[in-house]
């Protein structure tokens, strides 16, 4: 028997046939019982429709939504057959069918990664009042985002981020009425000229989750910080990265005792922070974003650096201009696990880190492969030292260089270096190694027998 409801049924099928489908998405749609299409679920004793989850994949529109997001799967999702391999699959519309307002019970709805083609968000999203979450990203929309959205009192979850700056928003008043909320994402949104942005600061208590990169911000639109103790008290994840702060870290940062991720990579007031300094503020953050921030050896001073609170364990400095010597400072940071230094200056001796486990410093100008330290670093499992100025042969364990009972690595990259002569047989020590870049360089062609043991070996590129 059909659990369907024949007008939710109905109203599904005048969404198909609003869209272009040229993958296939929804060629599983046919028949009496929607409750049984795939994409679709319905409630078990009802049969009304509270779940659509028609997420393409569109490789122009893609664009990055926080892994840390845990409200992005639909725990009832879990036999559906979505784009393989990142191939293509969405649906092209020009519009948003109005059909969809008669699924009245609807309580998720994703349309990201499809293509609707600069049409405006439809308003009569705001009459699904039983929304818990709603997905819109990267779906092609634009012109202003409606206030209707503002009617979703049960909202959790808000994804209206966008690669292309097609989609503004002229007032986001309507935020402070999703009372619920704790994931909102507006990056890529335009809010150059968007009144009370400073809402979504102080108004929603219940957002832990809160990405605004890409959103032509400035200083003006956080407005006066009348009562810093309001502000985003439960907030885990903060992305303000790619706007332009000037001058000085936003005064809200150390009342934010809850927050473990932070990005404000290319953002103007980078300058005059001190590293040391932002760590002590937030001791609870553990995965911190400082890319492209014109940081210089200076903001790297370890003065006053409290480690014994210091929780880091992920922190991006690339494409800054830290040069010479490795910063002294992170050494002291015991917690850290990853790190990346791509794109700075750096040329001397990498320090033992034994709790680090990834390393990045692709682009800096190392010249000496010693200094690299490859048989110093027992505990790394990956090592990224890419397009540097090697320039000389690769070297095996040496005996005046410490070595390592066993060796953790399990990625290797040394591609674009210009080493010359032989790959050393000493490569077989890496007994965990299952990625190998030596391409681009001047090495000869023969690939030693020894490295045939490396029975964990998946990528080997020369």
């Amino acid at each position: 028997m059909s659990l369907c409801n024949e007008q939710e049924r109905l109203a599904l099928l005048k969404f198909k046939q609003s869209v272009s489908d040229d993958f296939g998405m929804l060629s599983s749609w046919v028949g009496s019982d929607c409750c049984q299409w795939k994409r679709v679920r319905c409630d078990a004793t009802t049969g009304s429709v509270v779940s659509l989850r028609l997420t393409g994949h569109n490789i122009w529109n893609s664009y990055y939504f926080p892994e840390s997001n845990p409200a992005d799967i639909d725990p009832s999702d879990n036999n559906e057959d979505y784009y393989p391999d990142g191939e293509d699959n969405y649906l092209v519309g020009n519009e948003l069918n109005a059909s969809l307002a008669e699924l009245k019970y609807l309580k998720y709805l994703d349309l990201s990664g499809n293509d609707f083609r600069k049409s405006q968000i439809s308003e009569f999203i705001g009459s699904l009042k039983h929304l818990s979450y709603l997905n819109l990203s990267n779906a092609g929309f634009s012109g202003s985002i409606p206030p209707h959205i503002g009617n979703l009192s049960q909202l959790e979850v808000l994804d209206l981020s966008t690669r292309h700056p097609d989609l503004v928003a002229d007032d986001l008043a309507w935020v402070f009425r999703l009372s619920l909320l704790k994931h909102l994402n507006l990056s890529g949104v335009d809010l150059m000229r968007a009144q009370n942005v400073n809402m979504v600061l102080y108004m929603i208590p219940s957002l832990v989750e809160l990405s605004l990169s890409h959103c032509s911000l400035t200083n003006a639109h956080l407005g006066p910080f009348l009562n810093l103790s309001r502000m985003l008290p439960n907030i885990r994840y903060l992305d303000l990265s790619k706007n332009s702060f000037y001058d000085q870290l936003p005064p809200f940062l150390p009342n934010m005792t809850s927050l473990t991720f932070l990005d404000i990579s290319k953002s103007d007031f980078c300058p005059p922070l001190n590293l040391a300094s932002l760590l002590n503020m937030i001791p609870s953050l553990s995965d911190l974003h400082l890319s492209r921030c014109e940081l210089y050896n200076e903001n790297m001073s370890p003065t006053n650096l409290n480690s014994s609170i210091c929780n880091i364990q992920h922190l991006d400095l690339s494409g800054n201009s830290i040069e010479g010597r490795f910063p002294y400072l992170l050494t002291n940071i015991s917690s850290l696990k990853v790190l990346d230094l791509r794109k700075n200056f750096l040329n001397s001796s990498i320090p033992i880190m034994l709790n680090l486990l990834k390393l990045d410093i692709s682009s800096n100008n190392f010249t000496n492969m010693e200094h690299v330290g490859i048989w110093r670093q027992c505990h790394l499992k990956e090592l990224r030292v890419s397009h540097n100025y090697l320039g000389e042969e690769m070297i095996g364990v040496s005996t005046n260089i410490s070595q390592c009972s066993e060796y953790a690595l399990e990625e290797l990259y040394l591609d674009h270096n210009q080493l010359k002569g032989s790959i050393p047989e000493s490569l077989v020590r890496l007994a965990n190694l299952r990625v190998l870049d030596l391409s681009a360089n001047k090495l000869i062609n023969l690939i030693p027998d020894s490295l045939g043991r490396l029975t964990t070996l998946e990528v080997l590129d020369i």
